[in-house]
């Protein structure tokens, strides 16, 4: 069934963006050699990226695949994709790189190193609208059956007293998750529905929001139980379970 979607999803994304664009640097193929196998209606469809340096890509509904030839490598399986990032992995460098590299993505594959997809030229912009439906229907829709509601709504209050709570101050905040409160309570009103759970990055935060959390509590529990609502063994449990869910332990 995820298959059928990303594949209509495949097709209505590209189709949009070569319509708005003809000149666009990339086009659907009905029927690729190197596309998906399948009794689905849409089996075999793709979308080719000619790259501004002379490459090729094959986007399918299952992966990313680099053509040499008449052959194919993957890339990227989207079954192992937690998040991707437009021109750099640190949000700091996007606006100095942003002329020059506009045309940039980093894969974040499951328990690998990141990969640096460049050169996709304006093509860069429907991969990156087909992936986001390619993290909500496969990462994120799978993570979250994984997760009970009482483990994302703990870990949502343990962010919230985090950013907002008595634990730490201005300059904590800076220090320990290189974040002023003001983003820290932003992410915590997106949670859970408006971040992409699976990320590895929040994955790292949560941990080292959890950790602190724990430590300044230890020496008056109650500050723990009046702003999550929740003891600590159900707190670092609670972390416990998304972040086997997150990386694909279980």
């Amino acid at each position: 069934m995820v298959d059928w979607l990303l594949t209509e999803q495949l097709v209505e994304t590209f189709r949009e963006a070569r319509a708005k664009k003809p000149e666009l640097n990339a086009e659907l193929v009905g029927r690729s050699e190197h596309g998906e196998p399948g009794r689905l209606a849409g089996a075999g469809t793709a979308a080719r990226i000619d790259t501004t340096v002379g490459g090729a890509l094959l986007v399918t509904p299952k992966r990313i695949a680099r053509l040499v030839g008449d052959m194919a490598s993957d890339v990227v399986v989207y079954e192992s994709l937690v998040g991707y990032d437009w021109i750099s992995p640190e949000m700091a460098e996007k606006v100095a790189l942003k002329d020059d590299h506009y045309d940039r993505l980093y894969l974040y594959p499951r328990s690998s190193a990141p990969i640096v997809l460049d050169h996709l030229g304006p093509a860069v912009y429907p991969l990156m609208t087909f992936l986001g439906r390619v993290l909500e229907y496969r990462s994120e829709k799978v993570l979250r059956r994984k997760l009970d509601d009482d483990v994302i709504e703990t870990l949502g209050k343990t962010l919230a007293a985090a950013a907002g709570g008595p634990f730490f101050t201005d300059e904590d905040l800076k220090r320990l998750f290189r974040r002023d409160r003001e983003s820290m309570q932003i992410l915590s009103v997106m949670w859970p529905g408006k971040v992409n759970l699976a990320a590895p990055e929040l994955v790292d935060l949560l941990e080292r929001v959890v950790r602190e959390v724990l430590a300044r509590a230890e020496a008056d529990p109650t500050l723990l139980t009046e702003s999550v609502g929740a003891n600590a063994v159900r707190v670092q449990t609670s972390l416990e379970v998304y972040r086997r869910v997150a990386t694909g332990e279980v």
